[in-house]
């Protein structure tokens, strides 16, 4: 099952992923990070990994941010959390993405996508 949430924040992507980097549950689940910047943009890109019990599945949550435009762009994809042939995943991917949602809650200035 995928969950996908976009948002814009008024902070520039270093310091968004600083942000979210600052809170040790998710870094513990941290399996990849890199970061470019090339002509004055910049995209961060933030994988996770972490085991739910409560479907007995390892879900990916991948947060990309970027300022390609002129505003910072938040987006979080969560994957692989679910189980069974309806894909069912008592809420793992939206719990999994929460996180990211309430570190940067006070920098958000748009929704753009929440499901």
């Amino acid at each position: 099952m995928k969950h996908y949430l976009e948002f814009t924040v008024n902070v520039k992507p270093d310091e968004a992923a600083k942000f979210i980097l600052e809170d040790s549950d998710l870094t513990s689940n941290l399996i990849f990070q890199d970061r470019k910047v090339a002509g004055g943009k910049e995209i961060v890109i933030l994988v996770f990994e972490k085991f739910f019990f409560r479907n007995n599945s390892t879900a990916s949550l991948t947060v990309t941010i970027d300022d390609f435009s002129s505003v910072t762009h938040v987006k979080c994809i969560s994957s692989g959390n679910g189980e069974g042939l309806f894909d069912f995943g008592w809420g793992a991917g939206k719990s999994f993405i929460r996180p990211i949602r309430e570190i940067l809650e006070e920098h958000i200035l748009d929704i753009i996508e929440d499901n």
